[in-house]
């Protein structure tokens, strides 16, 4: 795991220069499929998502989540079919349990929205003019946006901001983390405009004391 961090960083800051003024000047291709010089892509994804615990007894949080978002492809020789891909995306997650004890019964709900950008290296395989294999890694880059937490119990409520330093106080907590970066390893697969693609990955940084976000990406999109 620290090779491949090392990796992704290193890959990082060696091409993300040059990506981002590829990115100004490029302009779109023809023929996304088979193009040589580069793609756009919008797409959706469905986000399973979990922060994982190491507090002794605690339990890991399983977020649902959804997302909505742009991406980028830019040559990066002119010799091998490899890219670099850099977007943008709006990630909303939700999260419930029921929990009873024997002093209460009571209902937890988490909501966040967050915006992400990925930033990937890629190698196509173009195994036909119309389908391709595109295996890739990178690195995750994420602001949250909003973080709700609301209790429910014996029909009455509260709602905390995860982030807020005053609203977790109330709870004797840190508040939240707003920023998080990330790693990520996958594989997209390319049939004409459509593509299907399936990804995995984890947080650097905890998004609280001892609480990181691992998700994996299950993503539907379109070439142009």
């Amino acid at each position: 795991m620290k090779n491949l961090r090392n990796f992704l960083l290193i890959a990082f800051v060696g091409l993300s220069t040059s990506t981002f003024a590829q990115f100004t000047n490029s302009s779109s291709s023809t023929n996304s499929t088979t193009s040589t010089s580069g793609w756009n892509r919008v797409f959706i994804e469905y986000n399973p998502s979990k922060i994982a615990t190491d507090i002794d007894g605690a339990d890991d949080l399983d977020f649902k989540g959804f997302s909505i978002g742009y991406m980028r492809g830019i040559s990066v020789t002119q010799k091998l079919p490899l890219y670099v891909e850099a977007g943008v995306a709006f990630q909303y997650r939700t999260y419930k349990e029921d929990i009873e004890d024997s002093y209460y019964d009571y209902t937890e709900k988490i909501n966040t929205a967050s915006l992400n950008i990925p930033v990937h290296l890629l190698y196509r395989f173009n195994v036909t003019n119309d389908f391709a294999i595109e295996p890739f890694v990178g690195l995750d880059f994420r602001f949250n946006i909003s973080g709700k937490y609301k209790i429910e119990a014996d029909g009455e409520s509260e709602d905390l901001n995860l982030f807020d330093k005053d609203d977790m106080d109330q709870i004797g907590l840190d508040a939240f983390k707003r920023f998080q970066a990330g790693w990520h390893i996958g594989v997209n697969l390319n049939y004409k405009p459509v593509y299907f693609g399936v990804h995995y990955g984890k947080d650097f940084n905890e998004i609280h004391d001892h609480m990181k976000v691992a998700t994996t990406h299950i993503t539907l999109g379109f070439n142009f």
